[in-house]
Protein backbone atom coordinates (compact mmCIF):
# COMPACT_ATOMS: atom_id res chain seq x y z
CA UNK A 1 0.00 0.00 0.00
CA UNK A 2 1.23 3.84 -1.17
CA UNK A 3 0.35 5.64 2.04
CA UNK A 4 1.14 9.61 1.51
CA UNK A 5 0.43 12.73 3.65
CA UNK A 6 -0.01 16.15 3.37
CA UNK A 7 -0.55 18.96 5.84
CA UNK A 8 -2.95 21.57 4.88
CA UNK A 9 -3.21 23.80 7.80
CA UNK A 10 -6.36 23.04 9.29
CA UNK A 11 -6.38 19.30 8.03
CA UNK A 12 -4.44 16.37 7.33
CA UNK A 13 -4.90 14.42 4.00
CA UNK A 14 -3.93 11.00 3.93
CA UNK A 15 -3.90 8.78 1.10
CA UNK A 16 -4.06 5.47 1.12
CA UNK A 17 -3.76 3.46 -2.39
CA UNK A 18 -3.94 -0.02 -3.12
CA UNK A 19 -4.55 -0.04 -6.83
CA UNK A 20 -8.37 -0.27 -6.52
CA UNK A 21 -11.05 0.81 -8.80
CA UNK A 22 -12.83 2.37 -6.03
CA UNK A 23 -11.76 5.86 -4.02
CA UNK A 24 -13.46 5.76 -0.15
CA UNK A 25 -12.72 9.74 0.42
CA UNK A 26 -13.55 9.83 4.09
CA UNK A 27 -14.34 12.79 6.90
CA UNK A 28 -13.59 12.44 10.72
CA UNK A 29 -17.04 13.18 12.81
CA UNK A 30 -16.52 15.70 15.55
CA UNK A 31 -16.73 14.28 19.04
CA UNK A 32 -14.05 14.01 21.24
CA UNK A 33 -11.15 16.75 21.39
CA UNK A 34 -11.36 19.84 19.77
CA UNK A 35 -8.09 20.06 18.51
CA UNK A 36 -6.38 17.04 17.18
CA UNK A 37 -2.59 17.84 16.57
CA UNK A 38 -1.44 14.04 16.49
CA UNK A 39 -0.97 13.78 12.63
CA UNK A 40 -0.39 9.48 13.36
CA UNK A 41 -3.58 8.39 14.10
CA UNK A 42 -6.01 6.58 12.41
CA UNK A 43 -8.44 8.07 9.98
CA UNK A 44 -11.89 7.08 10.41
CA UNK A 45 -12.84 4.14 8.15
CA UNK A 46 -9.23 3.89 7.43
CA UNK A 47 -9.10 0.50 8.67
CA UNK A 48 -12.18 -0.51 6.60
CA UNK A 49 -11.39 0.35 3.92
CA UNK A 50 -7.87 -0.75 3.90
CA UNK A 51 -9.40 -4.26 4.54
CA UNK A 52 -11.78 -3.96 1.72
CA UNK A 53 -8.69 -3.62 -0.55
CA UNK A 54 -10.17 -0.38 -1.54
CA UNK A 55 -8.35 3.15 -2.23
CA UNK A 56 -8.74 5.83 0.65
CA UNK A 57 -8.52 9.32 0.70
CA UNK A 58 -8.96 10.51 4.59
CA UNK A 59 -9.28 13.84 5.53
CA UNK A 60 -8.19 14.11 9.81
CA UNK A 61 -8.63 17.69 11.22
CA UNK A 62 -6.15 19.65 13.22
CA UNK A 63 -9.48 21.32 15.07
CA UNK A 64 -13.03 20.88 14.69
CA UNK A 65 -14.21 23.96 12.28
CA UNK A 66 -16.26 21.92 10.08
CA UNK A 67 -14.14 21.19 6.82
CA UNK A 68 -14.43 25.13 6.45
CA UNK A 69 -10.80 25.54 5.31
CA UNK A 70 -10.16 27.50 2.08
CA UNK A 71 -7.13 25.59 1.26
CA UNK A 72 -9.64 22.26 1.56
CA UNK A 73 -11.56 23.31 -0.66
CA UNK A 74 -8.85 24.47 -3.05
CA UNK A 75 -7.13 20.99 -2.78
CA UNK A 76 -10.46 19.20 -3.92
CA UNK A 77 -10.87 21.75 -6.58
CA UNK A 78 -7.21 20.75 -8.26
CA UNK A 79 -7.52 17.46 -7.35
CA UNK A 80 -10.81 17.39 -9.77
CA UNK A 81 -9.05 19.69 -12.62
CA UNK A 82 -6.25 17.06 -12.44
CA UNK A 83 -8.24 14.21 -12.97
CA UNK A 84 -7.43 12.26 -10.17
CA UNK A 85 -11.42 11.13 -9.42
CA UNK A 86 -11.47 10.24 -12.99
CA UNK A 87 -9.31 7.32 -12.54
CA UNK A 88 -11.47 5.15 -10.65
CA UNK A 89 -14.75 3.77 -11.22
CA UNK A 90 -16.51 4.99 -8.88
CA UNK A 91 -15.87 7.34 -5.60
CA UNK A 92 -17.84 6.94 -3.15
CA UNK A 93 -18.22 9.63 0.48
CA UNK A 94 -18.40 8.56 3.78
CA UNK A 95 -18.74 10.47 7.15
CA UNK A 96 -20.53 10.74 10.66
CA UNK A 97 -21.47 13.82 12.12
CA UNK A 98 -19.44 16.19 11.15
CA UNK A 99 -17.29 14.00 8.57
CA UNK A 100 -20.87 13.70 7.37
CA UNK A 101 -21.65 16.88 6.60
CA UNK A 102 -18.43 17.30 4.88
CA UNK A 103 -18.95 13.82 2.92
CA UNK A 104 -21.84 15.72 1.36
CA UNK A 105 -20.74 19.21 1.04
CA UNK A 106 -17.76 17.56 -0.93
CA UNK A 107 -19.69 15.02 -2.96
CA UNK A 108 -19.81 16.65 -6.74
CA UNK A 109 -16.37 17.54 -6.17
CA UNK A 110 -14.91 14.66 -6.12
CA UNK A 111 -17.28 13.43 -8.61
CA UNK A 112 -19.10 11.11 -5.92
CA UNK A 113 -21.38 8.50 -7.42
CA UNK A 114 -22.43 7.61 -3.60
CA UNK A 115 -22.68 9.43 -0.26
CA UNK A 116 -23.14 7.05 3.04
CA UNK A 117 -23.23 9.08 5.96
CA UNK A 118 -24.59 8.96 9.60
CA UNK A 119 -26.68 11.04 11.08
CA UNK A 120 -25.39 14.08 9.38
CA UNK A 121 -25.82 18.03 9.82
CA UNK A 122 -26.86 19.45 6.56
CA UNK A 123 -26.20 23.27 6.90
CA UNK A 124 -24.05 25.20 8.99
CA UNK A 125 -25.92 28.84 8.18
CA UNK A 126 -28.25 28.58 11.63
CA UNK A 127 -30.53 30.80 10.00
CA UNK A 128 -31.89 28.21 7.94
CA UNK A 129 -33.27 26.03 10.55
CA UNK A 130 -36.30 26.29 12.10
CA UNK A 131 -35.33 23.51 15.14
CA UNK A 132 -32.75 23.24 18.06
CA UNK A 133 -29.33 21.52 17.30
CA UNK A 134 -26.92 20.06 19.50
CA UNK A 135 -24.33 22.09 17.59
CA UNK A 136 -25.63 25.08 17.65
CA UNK A 137 -23.53 26.44 20.72
CA UNK A 138 -20.54 25.29 19.39
CA UNK A 139 -21.39 27.11 15.89
CA UNK A 140 -19.19 30.35 16.82
CA UNK A 141 -19.15 31.67 13.12
CA UNK A 142 -21.92 31.64 9.89
CA UNK A 143 -21.10 30.57 6.62
CA UNK A 144 -22.92 32.25 3.57
CA UNK A 145 -22.57 29.79 0.49
CA UNK A 146 -21.63 26.18 -0.49
CA UNK A 147 -19.16 25.41 1.83
CA UNK A 148 -22.10 26.46 4.62
CA UNK A 149 -24.71 24.03 2.98
CA UNK A 150 -23.96 20.42 2.64
CA UNK A 151 -26.87 20.28 -0.17
CA UNK A 152 -24.65 22.48 -2.13
CA UNK A 153 -22.28 19.18 -3.12
CA UNK A 154 -25.13 17.44 -4.43
CA UNK A 155 -26.31 16.75 -7.81
CA UNK A 156 -28.48 14.36 -9.89
CA UNK A 157 -27.03 11.13 -10.27
CA UNK A 158 -25.05 11.40 -6.44
CA UNK A 159 -26.62 8.55 -4.79
CA UNK A 160 -27.03 9.19 -0.60
CA UNK A 161 -27.71 6.86 1.93
CA UNK A 162 -28.21 8.10 5.48
CA UNK A 163 -28.52 6.61 8.92
CA UNK A 164 -30.53 8.15 11.69
CA UNK A 165 -32.66 7.95 14.82
CA UNK A 166 -36.03 9.13 13.67
CA UNK A 167 -37.08 9.96 17.67
CA UNK A 168 -33.50 11.83 17.55
CA UNK A 169 -35.03 15.37 16.17
CA UNK A 170 -32.02 17.23 15.97
CA UNK A 171 -30.51 14.80 13.91
CA UNK A 172 -33.70 12.94 11.90
CA UNK A 173 -34.44 17.05 10.90
CA UNK A 174 -31.55 17.44 9.40
CA UNK A 175 -31.87 14.16 7.61
CA UNK A 176 -35.41 15.14 6.66
CA UNK A 177 -34.01 18.15 5.22
CA UNK A 178 -31.62 16.32 3.00
CA UNK A 179 -34.26 13.71 1.45
CA UNK A 180 -36.77 16.94 0.87
CA UNK A 181 -34.34 18.34 -1.33
CA UNK A 182 -32.29 15.88 -3.01
CA UNK A 183 -34.81 12.88 -4.23
CA UNK A 184 -31.75 10.50 -4.47
CA UNK A 185 -31.66 10.16 -0.77
CA UNK A 186 -32.63 6.91 1.04
CA UNK A 187 -32.97 7.80 5.08
CA UNK A 188 -32.52 4.49 7.25
CA UNK A 189 -33.81 4.85 10.34
CA UNK A 190 -32.31 3.22 13.60
CA UNK A 191 -34.42 3.91 16.48
CA UNK A 192 -33.38 4.95 19.81
CA UNK A 193 -29.90 4.73 19.51
CA UNK A 194 -29.53 8.63 19.16
CA UNK A 195 -26.07 10.08 17.74
CA UNK A 196 -24.48 6.80 18.05
CA UNK A 197 -25.46 4.82 15.50
CA UNK A 198 -21.65 3.26 14.64
CA UNK A 199 -20.59 3.05 17.76
CA UNK A 200 -23.76 0.89 17.91
CA UNK A 201 -23.52 -1.15 14.83
CA UNK A 202 -19.70 -1.73 16.35
CA UNK A 203 -21.24 -2.96 19.58
CA UNK A 204 -23.05 -5.35 17.80
CA UNK A 205 -20.58 -6.10 15.49
CA UNK A 206 -22.40 -5.55 12.10
CA UNK A 207 -20.64 -2.02 11.16
CA UNK A 208 -18.42 -3.31 8.95
CA UNK A 209 -20.89 -5.41 6.95
CA UNK A 210 -23.16 -2.51 6.50
CA UNK A 211 -20.41 -0.20 5.59
CA UNK A 212 -19.17 -2.49 3.38
CA UNK A 213 -22.18 -3.03 1.40
CA UNK A 214 -23.54 0.35 1.73
CA UNK A 215 -20.18 1.60 0.06
CA UNK A 216 -20.53 -1.22 -2.75
CA UNK A 217 -24.07 -0.01 -3.52
CA UNK A 218 -25.56 -3.31 -1.98
CA UNK A 219 -27.11 -2.16 0.88
CA UNK A 220 -29.67 -4.46 2.01
CA UNK A 221 -32.50 -2.72 3.59
CA UNK A 222 -34.97 -5.86 4.66
CA UNK A 223 -31.38 -7.84 6.13
CA UNK A 224 -30.29 -4.88 8.40
CA UNK A 225 -34.03 -3.74 9.92
CA UNK A 226 -33.46 -8.10 10.58
CA UNK A 227 -30.01 -7.56 12.02
CA UNK A 228 -30.83 -4.80 14.14
CA UNK A 229 -33.65 -7.12 16.17
CA UNK A 230 -31.10 -7.77 18.45
CA UNK A 231 -30.51 -4.43 19.42
CA UNK A 232 -32.58 -5.37 22.31
CA UNK A 233 -29.37 -6.94 23.59
CA UNK A 234 -27.17 -3.87 23.13
CA UNK A 235 -26.42 -2.00 26.22
CA UNK A 236 -26.41 1.44 24.40
CA UNK A 237 -29.69 0.67 22.71
CA UNK A 238 -31.06 0.03 26.47
CA UNK A 239 -29.72 3.46 27.59
CA UNK A 240 -30.90 5.60 25.17
CA UNK A 241 -34.03 4.00 24.75
CA UNK A 242 -34.39 4.68 28.63
CA UNK A 243 -33.65 7.93 28.69
CA UNK A 244 -36.08 8.63 25.65
CA UNK A 245 -39.60 7.05 27.26
CA UNK A 246 -38.32 8.94 30.86
CA UNK A 247 -37.81 12.44 28.80
CA UNK A 248 -41.64 11.76 27.83
CA UNK A 249 -42.18 11.26 31.47
CA UNK A 250 -43.95 8.35 30.49
CA UNK A 251 -46.18 6.01 33.57
CA UNK A 252 -43.82 2.91 34.30
CA UNK A 253 -46.46 0.90 32.71
CA UNK A 254 -46.70 2.57 29.49
CA UNK A 255 -43.25 2.41 29.40
CA UNK A 256 -42.88 -1.04 29.78
CA UNK A 257 -45.67 -1.80 27.02
CA UNK A 258 -43.65 0.55 24.45
CA UNK A 259 -40.64 -1.26 25.26
CA UNK A 260 -42.06 -4.71 24.13
CA UNK A 261 -43.72 -2.94 20.72
CA UNK A 262 -40.21 -1.16 19.79
CA UNK A 263 -38.21 -3.52 20.48
CA UNK A 264 -38.14 -6.38 17.36
CA UNK A 265 -39.74 -3.89 15.23
CA UNK A 266 -39.40 -2.88 11.91
CA UNK A 267 -38.21 0.63 12.11
CA UNK A 268 -39.34 1.38 8.55
CA UNK A 269 -42.77 0.40 9.68
CA UNK A 270 -42.94 2.93 12.36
Amino acid sequence: MDVEQIDLGENFVRTCLQGSDRLVVSFESGGGRVERPNKDHTAWGQGLVANAGWDGLHVLPKIMKWYQAQELWDFFGTMRKTGFFDDYKEVVMYGNSMGGFAALAFAKYCCAKRVVAFHPRSTLAKWVLPWDSAFSNQLTFNRIGPPADALSGLESGIDVLLFADPFYRRDYNHARRIAENHSETNIIRVPFIMHDIPAYLAETSILQKVAHSAIQGRFDEAQFYQDIRERRKSPLYQAHFKRYVLRRGQPKRAVIQQGISQLGANPKAK
